[in-house]
């Protein structure tokens, strides 16, 4: 990453600081005055060593006394509420990034989930985010902080020993020089580390999820290996920067005990003892442990603060991701239910010398059910997706009650469109949740009512606490069926005047099927829905038929009508009529 970038991530995350004013201020505020409490500690030692303790003067002890232990309950107390108070800022700075950038990555156009592992946003949202409120409240500060100390330090041993002050920094040059040799190094890890752990999680998840299929194949010990790369991957950036890590710091504590031995020597060899008092030597000791003090602990701040600029290029670089559905004044308010396709053509933005859709044109009128079959990739699915804002680019017109599609607002138009896919999605939370999504326009009886008419009845009743019971691991405890009619419900109890149902029923039997046709036909007519089907018995009673092929329209019209044209959909029809 660029220093431009550093910068300009910098100034994004300052502008998410900026929100605590008050707490910021007071916490920085605060960093000068810990620095000042801890350097004049050496000082007021110095002056009872050699105005009180060795002249044996106790007149001004009691008075010292009370300047040392105020110094020391000012650094502590300064220091406690700096750590709360930066604590607290950096939680609800975090808090506010993950929220926006929750909703930044959910309103990505589904092109950009098809190239993205969902463990690296996982890692975004989580690990990395973490990282950055570490860094912030342990790293960026104390790094402040550990540089005031060490400017102070550098102020209060100019004012006592000029000669011994420039003895101790004639050993720096080198030092700094290595210290900024290991910054760049740690930097490169740092950035290994943060790929490659965004990398590991995604590889975790997509394994974890797909364990029956692994498991049934017996690719256990293929993906163990495939694993077992990234995990190394992982611990050699790791071990790297453990290695810089602990380079530095031996060579920060081995040069502080080096420099400490050449002031002592200096002072006690080479000058006349009283030119040095005992005070000063005693104050000036205590300043090059606090001078290397922060030193010391550097290398462990620098691989904070690495870690802060690697989490911040993750996380501010994904804000720059631009795939966003772009926003629409004009709103679909109300919706009747007439489509109509118009010379419509698509082709996915991952592979644009392969049409998916090529030239079709029909139409939907209100309350009609139409149906639309074909061969697996034949962009019976990609219609559905088009429909509901999933994927722009495409050719031609859509037209939702004369509104076109690309210059509608996508939210407004998923307002009036409900759906069941082959799979089904269900989450975490009650039958009820599932069921009426967390909209406060479905009742509770609402969601009765739509498990009724799916049939599910004996679904909710095999629960423990009914429609209110849990359905955990996204309902793995229900068969496909099951979870597919919860789906069906959803769907149902939606008063969405469009309905799109894509293989909604491949995985229901066919007893439940039926059952859902007759319980769901007059319901259905009072809206329009578009049926993606293989199963050519579930669509006889369509009112109108679409069969595509190489994602052009081969013929349409009814059932009967298709059958005694003995074309595409005859044979279709047949060959499951056969298998049956």
């Amino acid at each position: 990453m660029s220093k431009s970038n550093d910068k300009e991530y910098l100034i994004q995350y300052l502008k998410y600081l900026k929100r605590y004013k008050l707490p910021l201020t007071i916490g920085l505020i605060s960093i000068p005055l810990i620095s000042l409490a801890h350097i004049s500690q050496p000082l007021i030692i110095k002056y009872a060593i050699d105005n009180i303790f060795l002249p044996k003067n106790s007149e001004k002890l009691l008075l010292v006394t009370m300047l040392l232990t105020l110094s020391v309950i000012s650094e502590f107390s300064l220091r406690s509420l700096q750590s709360f108070l930066f604590q607290f800022i950096g939680q609800h700075t975090v808090t506010d990034i993950r929220k926006d950038l929750f909703r930044h990555v959910t309103s990505l156009k589904m092109s950009y989930f098809d190239k993205t592992p969902q463990g690296v946003l996982t890692s975004r949202l989580t690990s990395d985010l973490e990282s950055l409120n570490d860094s912030f409240a342990t790293g960026v500060v104390t790094l402040i902080a550990d540089f005031l100390t060490i400017i102070g330090v550098l102020i209060a041993m100019f004012y006592l020993s000029v000669e011994l002050t420039l003895v101790t920094l004639a050993i720096s040059p080198p030092l700094f020089i290595f210290v900024n040799v290991c910054r760049k190094q740690l930097r490169v890890q740092y950035n290994r580390i943060r790929s490659t752990i965004g990398k590991l999680n995604a590889s975790i998840q997509e394994q974890l999820e797909g364990l029956g299929i692994i498991q049934q194949y017996n690719r256990q010990n293929f993906n163990a290996t495939q694993f077992d790369i990234l995990n190394t991957a992982y611990k050699k950036a790791t071990i790297s920067s453990v290695v810089y890590d602990a380079l530095l710091y031996s060579i920060i504590e081995s040069m502080a005990s080096v420099t400490l031995g050449v002031v002592i020597g200096y002072a006690l060899g080479f000058k006349n003892g009283d030119l040095i008092s005992i005070g000063l030597l005693v104050a000036f000791i205590d300043y090059i442990q606090k001078f290397f003090q922060p030193l010391k602990e550097i290398s462990n701040k620098f691989a904070i603060l690495q870690h802060a600029l690697a989490s911040l290029e993750k996380i501010f670089g994904l804000f720059k991701v631009t795939d966003v559905m772009p926003y629409k004044d004009q709103q679909l308010t109300s919706f009747k239910g007439e489509i109509s396709f118009k010379s419509l053509s698509f082709h996915y933005p991952s592979h644009p010398d392969k049409p998916i859709l090529d030239n079709i044109s029909f139409n939907v009128r209100p309350g009609q059910t139409i149906a639309i079959v074909g061969p697996t990739g034949s962009g019976k699915s990609t219609i559905v997706k088009l429909l509901l804002g999933l994927y722009e680019g495409y050719a031609g017109s859509i037209l939702l009650d004369q509104y076109e599609l690309r210059d509608t607002n996508t939210k407004s138009i998923r307002n009036h469109i409900a759906t069941v896919g082959q799979d089904a999605k269900l989450f975490n939370r009650s039958v009820l949740f599932n069921i009426t999504l967390g909209n406060p326009l479905i009742s509770r009886e609402d969601a009765l009512q739509a498990i009724k008419l799916a049939n599910a009845e004996h679904v909710i009743d095999g629960l423990p606490n009914g429609i209110d019971s849990p359905l955990n691991q996204f309902g793995h405890q229900l068969s496909s069926g099951e979870a597919q009619l919860i789906s069906f419900a959803r769907a149902l109890a939606s008063p969405c005047p469009l309905i799109l149902l894509d293989e909604a029923t491949a995985n229901i039997d066919t007893i439940n099927e039926h059952a859902i046709q007759k319980a769901t036909s007059e319901l259905l007519n009072q809206r329009t829905v578009i049926v993606i089907a293989h199963r050519l018995s579930t669509i006889q009673h369509s009112d109108h038929i679409i069969a595509l092929k190489n994602g052009k329209i081969i013929e349409s019209g009814t059932h009967s009508q298709l059958i005694s044209n003995h074309g595409f959909y005859s044979k279709l029809y047949s060959m499951q009529f056969e298998k049956t």
